[in-house]
C-alpha cells in the first residue's frame, strides 16, 4: 500500500479520500474459502490473491465491496459473534496476518501478524457469568490442536489441547446439549476423534489449556468436515474424501458408512439437511442430496442403502481438481412465506458454493424434502431430480455485462493495451506503458477529468514516447524516491530486456540499456548512504534473474549481477561494506561487491537470514556515527562473522572507512525543489493491488492538498520568487539551476505548479460534492466555480489506520449519476461520509480564503467561456461566496436535503472526535465545526444519550488496570514534579489513538460481556475524554452531574500535566486536543481544577517555541507537533484570561508571591527557578491582551497585575528605557507611574493602597493611601516626590522620598502632604476609552490634575 504507517503517537492517520477507476477485466477472483454470516443474507469470499469480497444476498445476489488487506492467500474467514445483527468478521491469511473488519463501514478495525497459519475458524459464545456471555474465537490450522482468539484484539486467549497424540485438527464441531455441558468434537489429520467439554473457560490462560476428555480412533481416513444438527440430537455427519459416514454420538457406533461409487468423485463437505437427508458438496462442483435409511418412516423403496433424492451438476472437465479448489456453506433460511404452520416448522436450507476456477458463487434455496415429497415420487429410477441452483453470480459475468451495454468509451486508463501506469507528483504527469512498446504522457487531472466528469470534449493533450519494441512492464521516476537524482531523468523497462533513459520534459531518449537477457520486471535505488559512484545508480532486476546497477548520470552500466539460478525475491545493501545483497526464492542470499562487480560470496540458511537482517542498521545512517542500531558488541560479532573487515576496524578505532565520504545529509531540501516534494504529493494514481491491469487506484491527499496551495498562494504575493525562503537560496539556486522543476523560470514554474494544486483540487470537489440534492447550488457550482458533474455512479474506496483498503464494486445494472447521489452516496456508511465531508469542507474552505485568486479566476473564466460564451464572467467576489456555499452546503444542510431524512448515515462522531486536533488547521476546523454542527443535531436526548454510553470509559471513573493514566493521576498529587511510574505496557500497543468507528451509531462497541479488547477501551478512553470536553465547553450544562464535569475535568487536566509515558506520548493529538477543551470549557472544569496547575502548565508548553528557535519553515506546511503544542496552548490560555481575568490573575501573582518568598530565604544549595520568567513572553502576551479586552478587570486586580510585571519585565532593559517602550498597554492606566532616575514603578490599587516596586533593590513599599481607588498617580522629574490622586475622597497625597545620612540606610517614602482636591466620577467603560483624570508634574514642586471636560487644577508642594 502506499499509505506509510506513521511512528504511533506522531499524528493521526492522514485524511486521504480514495476513488477507484475499474478496468475492463475484473479483479481475478480465485475464491478459496467462503462463510456465510448469521443475518443468512451476508456471503462473504475470500481470494487467492488476498482480496475479500462482500456479496449481499436479497433479491438476487450482488457483490458490494472489495476489501485488500492482505498480501497472500485468504485461508480463514469468520464473523466475530452467531448474533444476526453481527457485522464484523475476522479474515486470516497465508502469512499469518489477521484483520478484524467491520462490514457497515468497510474498515479495518485492527490487525496483527503471527507465525500460525488458521485454516477454519468459529465463535463460540458461553456464559463467563451469571448475566455476561462472552465470544472467543476457536481456531484450527497448520498447528497442533485449537486456539482460541479474543475476537476484539486478535489476541490468543488460551488454547485448547490434547494430550494422546495432538495433531493438527482437519475440522470441529460443537455439540450443545440442554441439560449438559456444550462439547467440542475435533477430527485430528490421522483420523482421530476427540471430544472436550467446554467448561470454565473464563479461568483459562496462556498457561493454563483445556485438555479433552477422551478420544478414540475412527476406520476412515482424509477427513473433511463434521456436522452436527440439534433436532437429531444423537447423530453426527463425518465426511471423508471418498466416503461419509453418520455416526451415534452416544455409544460412537457407526450407523451409515457410504463409499462413493465413483473413485473420482471426492467429498469436500456435507451437512445434515434434515432428520434424514445428507446434503454433500463435491469437489467436481456437484451437490447431492442423500435419502438415509434410519427411521422406519424414512425407509422409502424399501432400499436399505442411502440413495441420491436430487442434485446440481457440476462442471465435466477433470477430475483431477485440487481439495480446496470448490467451497460449500450451508445456511438454513426462512421461507419467505409461512403457507401453513407445519410448513414454517420444517426448517429449510440453502447451500452456497464457490468455486475458484471461475471465481463465482452459487446460491441453491433447496425445496423441503419432506414426507410428502418422497411419497409423491412413483419409482426409484425417477429420482435424482436434477437442479439449477437458484442465483449464480461472479464479476467477470457482471464485468461482461458493463462492457456490453456501456458506450466503448472508456477512455486511455482503462484501455486493455495499458501494462503499467506511473504518476509523477511534482509534474502532475501520468505516463502509460502500452503492450506495444509506446509509452503515452498525459496530464493526470485532465486524463481523469475526461475519465469520470462530463467535460467539454477537446483534443487530449499527450505526447508520444516511442523507444521500446515490445511491452512496456514497468516505469520509474527517482526524484520523487530521493531528491539527490536529477528530476529530468525517468526511465522505463520493457518486455524487449532493455532499459530506456527519458528526458521528462523534452519527451526525448537520452540513453538506451541493454544488459538484461529478460524482461525487465522493476527498478529500485540504493539507500542514500552508499558510495559516490552507486549514488548516482539505480538497480533494475529482471525475469532473468539479474540485477543491473545502472549508472544513469553518465549511461553506463557499474554492475550486473547475473549468474542466480532462481528468482530474486528482494535485494537490500550494506551500504558501509559496498556490499549488494540479493535474496533468491530458494532462500540463499548472493552478496555482491558493487565497486569492483564481484560475487563475494554465497550464504544459504541461517546465516542468509542473519545477513539479510543486518542490513537495516546501514540504512541512513551517516559514516562513523554512533546511531547504528545495534550494540557495539554485537557488531563487531557481526562483522566478525561476515568477514566484514572494514567494519571491523570503523568499531575498533572508530574512524570512517576508507575512501566512503560522508554524504550530506539528506533533511535539507533544495527550496526550489518543488512544492510537491517538499510538502508530500496531493493526488496518487497507482494500480489497484491484485488487480488485473486497468484497474486503477486514486488517492487525494487532503493535507498535502491544503498545505500546497497555502503554500503557493503565500508565494504568489511575489510570483518573481523572491519570498523569504527563496531569497536566502538565491546564492544556492545559482548551482542549482538546472533543477528547479522544469528547469524553466521560477515565475513559469510558480504557475505550473499552482494549476496542477487547483486542477486537483476541483477534481476532487468535483467527485465528492453533493450533486443533486440543490439545484441552485448544483448551478453555481457548474458556472462559478467550473466544477463538473460526475458522469456515473463514482467508486469510492476507504482507507483504514493501517492503508488497508476498501472498495465499492460495480452492479450489473450501472445506475445513473443522479439516482446514485439521491438514493445511495450519503446513506452508505458513516466513515465514508466524515471523511469526504472533511475533504469538501476543508478544501472549499482553503479555497475561499485564498489571497490570490486571481489564478482561479482566470481557469474558471476560461472554461466558463467554453461552456457558455454569452454570460458574464464570475468576478472574485462571486467565486468566494460559492465556496462559502459549498462549504455551508456539507456542514450544515446536507442532513436537511437528503431524502428520506432518516436514511442519511451521519459522519462518525467518533471520527470527528479524533481529528478535532488534526495536524492539518484546515481539516483540524472543519472537524471542529462538523463535530459541533452533529452534535447540536442530535439535540438534548441525543446528546444525553452519547454522555450515557461513553461516560463509563473516562479514565478516572475506569479500573486502574485499564485506565491510560495507571493507577494515580498526577494531577491530584500536590508534589510539583511527580514522576509516577509509567503504566505497564501491554503487548502490541499502538500509541496513537486509532480511529475506531463504533457499530452503530454512539454506543461504544463493545463485545456481549461488555469486555472489550484491552485495545479498543485504550482508544475509547481518549474518545470519551475529547467527546464529553467538547459537549462540556459547547453545551455545558447538560454535563449535568457534578462527578461528570469532574472526571472530564480532571481527565484533561491530567492529560496536560502527567509525564510522558507509552500509552500518552508527549506531543499527541490527544494532549493537544485537551489543552484545546481546557480553554474552551474553562468556565465549567474551573470549580475542579486547581487554576494555578493549569495555567502553569500550559505556560511551560506555550514557552516551549521561544527556546527552539526559529527554524526556517515551509509556508503551508503542517506545523510540528511541538509547535503545534504551543499553538494550542497560546488559544488555550487566551480563552481563559478571557473567561477568568481575576482567577488567572491572582494565580500568576500567587506563583510571583511564592517565588519570592523562596528567594529571600534561598539557601546556597537550592536555587529557585520561577515557573513564570521561562514563559515570560507569553505571561506579558496575556496580560497585554487583558489590558485591551478586560480593562476593568485589570484596574479591579492592579496590584498583583503590577507584581506579574515587574517579575516578568527585563528589568536591564528597563534602565535604558521608559516603561511605555518595554510594555505599551500600560500607557493607558493613569494609575501606574515610572521614574526612570530612581528606577521606580508604583501601582495604585483599588483598595486605596499604593505600591512601590524598587527594581534597584528589589523590594516594594506599600503605601496606605486612600480610602477609595486611586485614579492616578505620578512621580516628579527628579523622583523626589510621588503623588498619588483618589477620585472618590477627593484628596492628593505627596509622598516624600527621604533619603537617610548620606545615602547610606534605606531610602523611605513618607506622607509629605495632603491636599483636598475635586470629586469625580470615574466612568467605567469596558474598553477604557472614556477619559480618565490624569497627574503631570510641570516642574520639581507643582503639579497639574487633568479632569474631564479639559478642566486642570494646579497643586503645589
Amino acid at each position: 500500500m502506499t499509505a506509510e504507517v506513521a511512528p504511533a503517537g506522531t499524528k493521526s492517520p492522514a485524511l486521504s479520500v480514495p476513488v477507484v477507476i475499474w478496468g475492463p477485466k475484473p479483479p481475478e477472483n480465485r475464491i478459496c474459502t467462503i462463510r456465510v454470516l448469521p443475518d443468512g443474507s451476508t456471503i462473504i469470499t475470500g481470494a487467492e490473491n488476498g482480496h475479500i469480497v462482500i456479496w449481499k444476498l436479497a433479491e438476487g445476489l450482488m457483490p458490494k465491496q472489495l476489501m485488500i488487506g492482505h498480501s497472500q492467500k485468504i485461508t480463514a474467514i469468520s464473523q466475530t459473534s452467531n448474533s444476526p445483527t453481527n457485522t464484523r468478521f475476522v479474515s486470516a491469511s497465508a502469512d499469518g496476518r489477521v484483520c478484524l473488519w467491520e462490514i457497515q463501514d468497510g474498515r479495518c478495525i485492527d490487525s496483527t501478524s503471527s507465525v500460525t497459519i488458521h485454516r477454519y475458524i468459529y465463535p463460540y459464545t458461553y456464559k463467563s457469568s451469571r448475566h455476561t456471555r462472552a465470544t472467543r474465537l476457536f481456531c484450527i490450522g497448520d498447528y497442533s490442536d485449537i486456539q482460541v482468539m479474543d475476537p476484539q484484539d486478535l489476541t490468543v486467549v488460551f488454547c485448547i489441547a490434547s494430550r494422546v497424540e495432538p495433531d493438527w485438527i482437519s475440522c470441529f464441531t460443537v455439540i450443545t446439549h440442554p441439560e449438559k455441558e456444550d462439547q467440542l468434537i475435533g477430527m485430528t489429520l490421522s483420523g482421530m476423534m476427540k471430544v472436550w467439554t467446554l467448561i470454565e473457560l473464563e479461568k483459562k490462560d496462556p498457561s493454563c489449556s483445556l485438555y479433552e476428555d477422551e478420544s478414540k480412533r475412527l476406520e476412515i481416513q482424509h477427513i473433511r468436515s463434521v456436522s452436527y444438527i440439534c433436532s437429531a440430537r444423537r447423530m453426527m455427519l463425518i465426511v471423508a474424501s471418498s466416503s461419509w459416514m453418520i455416526i451415534d454420538m452416544d455409544d460412537l457406533s457407526t450407523v451409515v458408512l457410504y463409499k462413493n461409487k465413483t473413485t473420482s468423485k471426492r467429498c469436500t463437505s456435507g451437512y445434515l439437511t434434515d432428520l434424514d437427508k445428507v446434503t454433500i458438496g463435491y469437489t467436481d462442483e456437484s451437490i447431492n442430496v442423500f435419502q438415509l435409511p434410519i427411521t422406519p418412516t424414512s425407509n422409502y423403496f424399501d432400499e436399505p442403502e442411502p440413495f441420491v433424492v436430487a442434485t446440481v451438476n457440476g462442471v465435466m472437465e477433470n477430475g483431477r481438481s485440487c481439495l480446496n479448489d470448490v467451497q460449500y456453506a450451508f445456511l438454513p433460511y426462512e421461507p419467505a412465506e409461512p403457507s401453513s404452520s407445519l410448513a414454517g416448522e420444517k426448517r429449510r436450507f440453502s447451500v452456497v458454493r464457490s468455486s475458484k476456477r471461475d471465481g463465482s458463487v452459487l446460491v441453491w434455496n433447496m425445496p423441503p424434502f419432506d414426507h410428502q415429497f418422497m411419497k409423491a415420487v412413483p419409482a426409484l429410477r425417477n429420482l435424482p431430480f436434477k437442479f439449477n441452483g437458484t442465483y449464480r453470480e461472479s464479476l467477470a459475468s457482471i464485468w461482461q455485462t458493463i462492457n456490453e451495454s456501456e458506450d466503448g468509451s472508456m477512455p486511455v486508463l482503462n484501455s486493455d493495451a495499458v501494462c503499467c501506469s506511473l504518476f509523477v507528483t511534482s509534474q502532475g504527469k501520468l505516463f502509460l506503458g502500452r503492450s506495444d512498446g509506446v509509452i503515452i504522457m498525459t496530464y493526470a487531472c485532465e486524463t481523469l477529468a475526461r475519465q469520470w466528469l462530463r467535460v467539454p470534449s477537446e483534443r487530449a493533450t499527450s505526447r508520444i514516447l516511442t523507444g521500446h519494441d515490445a511491452a512496456v512492464r514497468t516505469m520509474f521516476y527517482p526524484f520523487e524516491h530521493d531528491t539527490k537524482y536529477d528530476p529530468q531523468y525517468f526511465v522505463s523497462g520493457s518486455d524487449d530486456f532493455s532499459v530506456i533513459l527519458w528526458n521528462i520534459n523534452s519527451g526525448t531518449k537520452i540513453h538506451r540499456f541493454t544488459v538484461h537477457g529478460g524482461p525487465v520486471k522493476s527498478f529500485m535505488i540504493p539507500p542514500p548512504n552508499c558510495s559516490k559512484q552507486v549514488t548516482k545508480c539505480i538497480a533494475s532486476i529482471a525475469a532473468d534473474n539479474t540485477v543491473a546497477l545502472l549508472n544513469i548520470r553518465d549511461s553506463k552500466c557499474m554492475l550486473l549481477a547475473s549468474r542466480h539460478p532462481f528468482p530474486i525475491v528482494q535485494v537490500k545493501w550494506r551500504p558501509l561494506d559496498d556490499f549488494m545483497l540479493v535474496k533468491l526464492s530458494d532462500g540463499s542470499v548472493y552478496v555482491w561487491q558493487m565497486e569492483t562487480a564481484n560475487l563475494d560470496r554465497i550464504a544459504t540458511g541461517l546465516l542468509a537470514e542473519d545477513i539479510m537482517a543486518a542490513c537495516d542498521e546501514q540504512i541512513g545512517i551517516e559514516e562513523g556515527t554512533d546511531e547504528t542500531s545495534a550494540h557495539h558488541a554485537v557488531q563487531l560479532i557481526r562483522a566478525l562473522k561476515n568477514k566484514n573487515m572494514e567494519a571491523v576496524k570503523q568499531k575498533v578505532v572508530g574512524g570512517t572507512p576508507s575512501g566512503s565520504a560522508t554524504p550530506s545529509s539528506h533533511h535539507e531540501l533544495p527550496t526550489n525543489c518543488g512544492t510537491a516534494v517538499q510538502l508530500g504529493s496531493p493526488m496518487a494514481i497507482i494500480p489497484l493491488p491484485g488487480c488485473a491491469q486497468g484497474a486503477h487506484l486514486v488517492q487525494f491527499e487532503v493535507s498535502a492538498l491544503i498545505s500546497g496551495i497555502l503554500h503557493l498562494d503565500s508565494s504568489a504575493e511575489a510570483p518573481e520568487g523572491k519570498t523569504t525562503a527563496q531569497k536566502l537560496d538565491a546564492a544556492a539556486a545559482a548551482n542549482y539551476d538546472t533543477s528547479s522543476v522544469t528547469g524553466l523560470s521560477r515565475k513559469l514554474t510558480w504557475q505550473f505548479e499552482a494549476n496542477l494544486y487547483l486542477d486537483v483540487a476541483r477534481l476532487m470537489l468535483s467527485m465528492l460534492h453533493a450533486w443533486s440534492l440543490d439545484e441552485d447550488m448544483d448551478e453555481v457550482c457548474e458556472k462559478r466555480l467550473s466544477l463538473h458533474r460526475p458522469r456515473h455512479q463514482v467508486y469510492f474506496g476507504n482507507v483504514s489506520r493501517q492503508g488497508e483498503l476498501s472498495v465499492s464494486l460495480p452492479t450489473r445494472f450501472a445506475t445513473d449519476f443522479d439516482s446514485f447521489c439521491k438514493k445511495s452516496r450519503w446513506q452508505a456508511s458513516h466513515s465514508l461520509n466524515t471523511s469526504h465531508l472533511l475533504a469538501v469542507i476543508a478544501t472549499s474552505n482553503t479555497l475561499m480564503a485564498m489571497k490570490n485568486s486571481a489564478l482561479q479566476l482566470a481557469k474558471i473564466r476560461k472554461s466558463v467561456v467554453e461552456m457558455n460564451s454569452g454570460h458574464q464572467n464570475p468576478d472574485r467576489q462571486q467565486v468566494k461566496q460559492g465556496w462559502s456555499l459549498v462549504a455551508a452546503l456539507h456542514c450544515v444542510l446536507l442532513p436537511d436535503h437528503v431524502r428520506p431524512r432518516s436514511s442519511y448515515a451521519p459522519p462518525s462522531i467518533e471520527m470527528l472526535v479524533r481529528r478535532w486536533q488534526d495536524s492539518c488547521l484546515e481539516i483540524r476546523e472543519a472537524a471542529q465545526a462538523l463535530l459541533i454542527r452533529e452534535l447540536t443535531r442530535l439535540g438534548a436526548d441525543g446528546r444525553r444519550r452519547l454522555i450515557e454510553s461513553w461516560t463509563p470509559f473516562l479514565p478516572p471513573l475506569l479500573d486502574d488496570s485499564l485506565s491510560i493514566f495507571g493507577s494515580k493521576l498526577q494531577s491530584s498529587v500536590p508534589t510539583i514534579q511527580p514522576s509516577a511510574p509509567a503504566p505497564p505496557i501491554p503487548p502490541r500497543t499502538k500509541n496513537a489513538p486509532p480511529d475506531v468507528t463504533p457499530v452503530r451509531g454512539s454506543e461504544p462497541p463493545t463485545a456481549e460481556g461488555g469486555e472489550a479488547g484491552i485495545q479498543q477501551v485504550r482508544r475509547n478512553q481518549a474518545t470519551s475524554i475529547i467527546l464529553l470536553g467538547v459537549i462540556g465547553a459547547e453545551f455545558g450544562d447538560e454535563l449535568n452531574r457534578a462527578d461528570l464535569t469532574r472526571a472530564t475535568a480532571v481527565s484533561l487536566l491530567e492529560l496536560l500535566v502527567a509525564a510522558p509515558s507509552n500509552l500518552i506520548p508527549v506531543h499527541s493529538p490527544l494532549r493537544r486536543a485537551a489543552i484545546d477543551l481546557l480553554g474552551r470549557g474553562f468556565v465549567h472544569w474551573e470549580p475542579h481544577l486547581e487554576i494555578s496547575k493549569v495555567v502553569l502548565g500550559l505556560l511551560d508548553l506555550a514557552s516551549t517555541n521561544d527556546k527552539q528557535g526559529t527554524a526556517k519553515r515551509i509556508i503551508g506546511a503542517p506545523l510540528n507537533a511541538i509547535e503545534d503544542a504551543s499553538r494550542t496552548s497560546r488559544q488555550a490560555l487566551s480563552l481563559i484570561a478571557l473567561a477568568r481575568p481575576p482567577a488567572l490573575i491572582t494565580s500568576l501573582s500567587m506563583e510571583v508571591a511564592r517565588y519570592n518568598a523562596a528567594a529571600q530565604h534561598q539557601t546556597i544549595q537550592h536555587t529557585v527557578v520561577s515557573p513564570l520568567l521561562k514563559s515570560r513572553t507569553e505571561v506579558l502576551r496575556i496580560v497585554e491582551e487583558l489590558c485591551e479586552k478586560r480593562y476593568n478587570d485589570i484596574i479591579t486586580m492592579l496590584l498583583p497585575v503590577g507584581d506579574i510585571l515587574v517579575h516578568c519585565l527585563d528589568i536591564t532593559i528597563l534602565k535604558h528605557k521608559s516603561m511605555a517602550d518595554v510594555f505599551p498597554p500600560i500607557v493607558k492606566f493613569n494609575m501606574v507611574a515610572y521614574c526612570s532616575s530612581t528606577k521606580r514603578i508604583a501601582f495604585g490599587g483599588k483598595n486605596g493602597t499604593c505600591v512601590v516596586h524598587e527594581l534597584r533593590a528589589t523590594k516594594t513599599h506599600s503605601l496606605p493611601s486612600h480610602n477609595g481607588p486611586i485614579a492616578a498617580v505620578a512621580f516628579s522629574e527628579d523622583g523626589k516626590y510621588l503623588a498619588t490622586y483618589g477620585a472618590e475622597d477627593g484628596k492628593i497625597n505627596f509622598f516624600q522620598t527621604s533619603q537617610s545620612f548620606l545615602g547610606m540606610g534605606q531610602a523611605q517614602l513618607k506622607l509629605a502632604k495632603s491636599q483636598p482636591a475635586p470629586t469625580v466620577s470615574v466612568p467605567t467603560t469596558p474598553s477604557g476609552t472614556s477619559f480618565r483624570p490624569r497627574l503631570v508634574w510641570i516642574n520639581a514642586k507643582s503639579l497639574t490634575l487633568m479632569l474631564p471636560e479639559g478642566r486642570e487644577q494646579r497643586f503645589s508642594l
